[in-house]
């Protein structure tokens, strides 16, 4: 569990000292999340990205923010309550959660509010302790991201009883405001995406259908995997039921690939394969395990979340993705109910992705299409640039998308 704080002016002078019992389980997940810090055009760094994972003290630096009344950030609110934010990032293998905790400080930052940033370290032990710290902080509100969501119902009543709101992204938890997609409706659209390929190449004979499950994402998992194939059935409804084998990928790819290649092994006359599932990462775990076996000529898949259609190394097989644009989910937190709550106006509790406080638009995006879309970095660096005043889906999505 790695902490780090930005301060208020008032306090720019104080070294804060943090200790975590905590094992940083998945330092690189974390270990690029820095807190930048500028004043008088200096800038400084947080943390140190080579830290040594132990479990002993770790530091947190204190950096001043912009006076009241100023802005370091287009769009940033100058009045209203300073108000003291707590990030939790989930701390999994993927680029795009310590970019979401860099958006998320910059945006508070920009504020003149305070932070304070923890990487659950996709340990729900460790997110249940981020709590406890955040509350010991004095935090007026959280930002949570928790992959492991069994120990969100004991968060959430730890969080109530201290009267802190907290603001869940993708992962309902009752009580908590929800910021993130219609997690059924982007499964749906994944699953008939790639079915329209299928169709158009294989005429719907497909031999198997992989669903790389995620099974502890709990209802998410149920709601995007499950909805990529109902989404495949409505173009492919021929398709026999015998043909759908699940495996848990675990969200990740080194899970994934081994599992995928059992899952392959037991089904070795398949020839024409498709690949759904939770994630980019789950899906292309599969797609590895094809190339691992020697089957890959005629396998396609479609992933959810965009964490791997982009860069230089996009699977060739992975034939699309639902983008979320996850490092920008900050900017809806930021817009629709952290300003609210600092200018008086709290917002009535919408806790389900059904009924969300703030809805995230997802992007589907073939592999051409997101060969348009900037790589994370740039994306980050844009949305800081224009200081959140639009979303990412508005800055990035290709217009010819979904």
């Amino acid at each position: 569990m790695r902490i780090q704080r930005t301060t208020s002016p008032s306090r720019s002078r104080r070294l804060v000292v943090a200790t975590s019992a905590a094992l940083l389980l998945l330092s690189a997940a974390c270990s690029s999340a820095s807190t930048t810090a500028a004043s008088a055009g200096n800038t400084s760094s947080a943390g140190s990205a080579a830290a040594p994972a132990t479990s002993g003290p770790s530091a947190a630096s204190s950096a001043p923010a912009p006076a009241a009344g100023s802005s370091g950030a287009v769009g940033a609110p100058t009045t209203g309550k300073k108000l003291k934010i707590g990030i939790a990032v989930g701390g999994q293998p993927a680029d795009w959660q310590p970019a979401q905790g860099e958006v998320a400080q910059a945006l508070a930052k920009s504020r003149g509010w305070e932070s304070v940033l923890l990487s659950n370290n996709n340990d729900a032990p460790t997110a249940l302790k981020n709590a406890t710290t955040f509350i010991n902080d004095k935090v007026d509100a959280v930002l949570e991201f928790n992959g492991q969501p069994s120990t969100n119902p004991v968060m959430a009543a730890k969080l109530a009883t201290a009267k802190i709101p907290v603001i869940t992204y993708d992962i309902a938890q009752q009580g908590w405001y929800f910021v993130g997609v219609d997690n059924a409706k982007a499964g749906d659209q994944a699953g008939q995406a790639l079915g329209s390929i299928a169709k158009a190449k294989w005429n719907c004979q497909v031999d198997l259908v992989l669903s790389a499950e995620g099974a502890a994402a709990g209802p998410v998992n149920t709601a995007r995997t499950g909805g990529a194939r109902d989404g495949l059935k409505k173009i492919c409804p021929s398709i026999p039921a015998a043909n759908y084998v699940s495996f848990e990928s675990g969200g990740a790819i080194a899970v994934s690939t081994p599992a995928a290649r059992d899952a392959l092994s037991a089904h070795p006359a398949a020839k024409n394969i498709l690949v759904v599932g939770i994630n980019d990462f789950g899906v292309v775990g599969a797609l590895q395990a094809a190339e691992q076996l020697g089957r890959a000529d005629n396998i396609m898949g479609w992933g959810q979340d965009g964490s791997a259609i982009t860069g230089s190394s996009v699977d060739p097989h992975l034939a699309g993705s639902v983008e979320y644009f996850l490092e920008g989910y900050p900017v809806y937190a930021f817009q629709q109910i952290l300003d609210k709550i600092s200018a008086g106006q709290t917002p009535a509790m919408a806790d389900s992705g059904t009924s969300p406080a703030a809805l995230v638009q997802p992007c589907p995006v073939t592999a051409a299409q997101a060969k348009t879309v900037p790589a994370l970095a740039d994306r980050v660096e844009k949305v800081l640039a224009s200081g959140g005043a639009q979303t990412e889906y508005q800055m990035f999505c290709p217009k010819s998308a979904g």
